[in-house]
């Protein structure tokens, strides 16, 4: 299951001072809500390990197969319906529109999942940059690129998801930069695997893991 994944709240990118920087201070200053709504009730992606020093996020096999369900329906229903229509030289009724609508709507749904999940996760020491997002060749400081230099802790956040038919727990793994300002990473409902790959981040970077309180998602 997958929740809304807009972020909920804007960090305050000035509440520590570069040249007034201190670890303690920025601890008790950063927000500890959740950085987005929502999340899955599913393991979204595996970290590998590092490798010629680059760390590298995969999205995993449930994933996969969550991503490949929506488009192979989609992808399904345009095949044979577009097939019965050619052949049966069917004219273009209601249904026939509603049936290729639905169809072209799992096969968007899919693609869109896909590209959200599969989008490159990077840590790499070869460059000093956090990257993320399809243009993360560029080395120039954005939302895609953060250096190394200005991320201060990783932190860990657990969310409870209340929906109309079911509950769930989702949590959120977080860089806390120098700032003041957070930047998601991974959003996802396995506990184990987010604080395993909270360490692994932390050795890698060596940086502090910071945890904060389970907030409750009416």
């Amino acid at each position: 299951m997958l929740k809304s994944q807009h972020p909920s709240n804007h960090d305050n990118n000035d509440l520590v001072g570069v040249d007034d920087f201190s670890l303690d201070k920025l601890k008790a200053s950063v927000s500890v809500t959740p950085f987005k709504a929502g999340g899955s009730n599913f393991k979204t992606h595996v970290l590998g390990n590092p490798s010629e020093g680059i760390l590298t996020y995969k999205p995993s096999y449930g994933t996969a197969l969550f991503c490949w369900l929506f488009l192979s329906i989609g992808l399904g229903i345009l095949f044979f319906g577009g097939r019965s229509f050619l052949l049966n030289d069917e004219s273009l009724s209601f249904s026939t529109f509603f049936l290729f609508g639905f169809g072209l709507l799992f096969a968007l749904v899919g693609a869109l999942m896909f590209y959200g999940f599969y989008k490159p996760i990077v840590f790499d020491k070869t460059q000093g940059m956090f990257k993320t997002g399809y243009k993360n060749h560029k080395l120039s400081h954005s939302n895609l690129s953060i250096p190394f230099d200005e991320i201060a802790a990783v932190q860990v956040i657990g969310e409870r998801i209340k929906g109309e038919k079911s509950n769930f727990n989702s949590f959120e793994l977080n860089l806390v930069l120098k700032n003041g300002s957070r930047k998601n990473i991974v959003d996802h409902g396995n506990l184990s695997a987010i604080v395993n790959d909270a360490n692994i981040i932390s050795d890698f970077l060596e940086i502090p893991i910071w945890h904060a309180k389970p907030k409750s998602n009416q």
